[in-house]
């Protein structure tokens, strides 16, 4: 994070530790009012309900500003006050008996609310921040990977640099650990490193704070050999001699994991301003994008503009509860497996399982730290998120599934006749293929296709749609481009996918990609571009394959289609 924004962050949330300081001064005055008409002997419901719940959100918010002994009395307050709260909810009456009240509510419960105030004035030091008071957003990943290879055989590094490229990625080469280190590692996707390298040099990989994922080659392939790897923070290991499109994959699938494990949509529902704001900037600065909800009546309109990964909701709102509003919500089978996580002081385990038996998903306990806010935000998106691929995404590819990339396609086709803008949708198809299977068997053809995916995602931008159409059939769509510019980049990627060399029962083989391209909005419907699509790829292969057709283009002599 740049010193200067490091520093806005730190500006606002001291801010809103005044506003707070502020707000609980105005709170804690009106807890001693309260106080005070208890040590007269009036327990009126209103006043104890309107005293536990003020008390509540003091012992959930005071420690997240830095006023820790704050938080910790009103908790203990808190849990004193309960059995009455409790009474009142399953009383029809406005009044509390006094036996009942003064049981409870003594002289030392009263005096220890009038001294909240002296412990609102103490210092205590920063807010809860944990180990890591400044959380960094993830690094975005480039349109080309960039791979480090790290072995001291230079020709045989190159020789496994040269493969890489046709996959998509971008690789420097060094001799050492230590060299590759002092170079420095900001912007790698992922390192290849032989694995002799990693025991040997583990000290130089022990000093980086933010290692991209490692993948070892080794000419051994013992338990003992990969139980040392894993003892030194290793990703993944292969066996020499190396196969490059599975080690591509491999390396594709460690690097997905990476980014998505820093990333998300994140809804929080909180009363109280100023928590809910603290929380947004952590959440923020740590690489989230957020969605910030005081109102509850708000989220179900929030929920369908926003879609987040994940909910946090605080359990007390006012005249709302959290279990209640995520039982409503789970009224919609459209949100019945969004995760919801509740934020509350409240600690008793039974309350909690109550709470979860109500619509919810885990519990976070208040006060909660900056860092473990953020870590455990970022470990249940990647969750959220990875479940969700599995009704939207291809299980072989993690390419969106056809349905879905029909849908999404649809919707850039409305896109460009609302805005008058030019798109483009394409059809791929790989040559020949069922030859792959029948000569190389299934699993080998299972890698081919995986190995056009990759080729898709890193050749491809990311605002790019990216299907499997079915088999060894793909689909893509090119937002804000012309039919010229996709002929370009996409036989590019037919150049690309001609040089990837596999490998299967010892032998070496290479599979050529055909491509029919159409303009997606001079068709009436996105169904009506797919078709063009399909015939322009079908006049390319009658044309000889291994190469771009586009719609309305001239086909050459005809020949067999396949």
């Amino acid at each position: 994070m740049p010193e200067e924004k490091n520093s806005e962050v730190a500006r606002k949330l001291e801010l809103l530790k005044l506003r707070f300081k502020e707000k609980a001064t105005t709170d804690i005055g009106l807890l001693r009012a309260a106080a005070d008409r208890f040590r007269a002997g009036d327990f009126s419901a209103s006043d104890i309900a309107s005293v536990y719940h003020s008390l509540h959100r003091l012992a959930g918010s005071a420690g997240t500003f830095g006023f820790s002994a704050l938080g910790e009395e009103a908790r203990s307050l808190e849990i004193m006050l309960k059995p009455l709260a409790d009474m009142d909810d399953d009383s029809s009456g406005s009044a509390i008996a006094a036996e009942q009240g003064r049981d409870v509510v003594n002289q030392a419960f009263v005096d220890r609310v009038a001294q909240l105030e002296s412990l609102l004035s103490l210092e205590q030091g920063a807010p809860l921040t944990g180990d890591d008071a400044s959380p960094r957003a993830s690094a975005e990943r480039s349109e080309e990977s960039v791979v480090l290879i790290v072995d001291p055989d230079q020709d045989a590094a190159r020789d496994l640099a040269c493969g890489l490229e046709f996959h998509g990625f971008l690789a420097n080469i060094f001799p050492s650990v230590e060299s590759a280190v002092v170079n420095g590692l900001a912007g790698v996707s992922v390192m290849v490193v032989r694995d002799d390298l990693v025991i040997r040099e583990s000290r130089q990989l022990g000093s980086v704070a933010d290692k991209p994922p490692i993948i070892c080659v080794g000419a051994g392939d013992s338990f003992s050999q990969r139980y040392r790897l894993a003892e030194r923070g290793v990703d993944g290991f292969v066996c020499e001699p190396v196969d490059i499109p599975v080690l591509a994959d491999y390396m594709e699938r460690l690097i997905t994991e990476r980014d998505e494990g820093g990333s998300g949509r994140v809804m929080i529902v909180d009363d109280d301003p100023e928590l809910l704001e603290h929380y947004g900037l952590v959440l923020e600065e740590g690489g989230m994008e957020v969605r910030r909800v005081n109102k509850p009546a708000e989220i179900l309109s929030v929920l369908s503009e926003f879609r987040p990964d994940i909910v946090l909701m605080d359990v007390q709102m006012g005249t709302f509860t959290g279990p209640n509003l995520a039982r409503m919500l789970r009224f919609d089978p459209e949100w019945l497996g969004l995760p919801i996580i509740f934020l509350s002081s409240e600690e008793d385990r039974e309350f909690q399982v109550a709470a979860l038996a109500k619509g919810g998903d885990d519990f976070l306990t208040k006060p909660v730290s900056d860092a473990f806010l953020l870590r455990a935000v970022k470990v249940r998106c990647y969750r959220a998120r990875q479940l969700g691929k599995l009704a939207s995404r291809d299980s072989l590819t993690g390419l969106l599934k056809h349905s879905v990339a029909k849908f999404e396609i649809q919707k850039e086709h409305a896109r460009c006749q609302r805005l008058g803008q030019q798109s483009v949708v394409a059809m791929l198809d790989l040559d020949h293929f069922k030859q792959v299977n029948d000569r190389y068997g299934h699993r080998t053809g299972d890698l081919v296709i995986k190995g056009l995916a990759n080729l898709l995602r890193h050749r491809l931008r990311k605002s790019d749609v990216i299907g499997r159409y079915g088999g060894e059939e793909f689909v893509v769509a090119l937002p804000d481009c012309s039919v010229e510019n996709a002929r370009q980049v996409l036989q590019s990627v037919c150049d690309h996918m001609a040089g990837i060399i596999f490998t299967a029962n010892g032998q070496e083989f290479t599979v050529t990609l055909s491509v029919g391209v159409a303009p997606l909005q001079n068709s009436p419907t996105g169904d009506d571009a797919l078709e063009a699509a399909d015939q322009a790829l079908y006049r390319r292969k009658q044309s000889g394959r291994n190469g771009v057709m586009v719609s309305g283009d001239e086909p050459e002599p005809a020949g067999t289609v396949s």
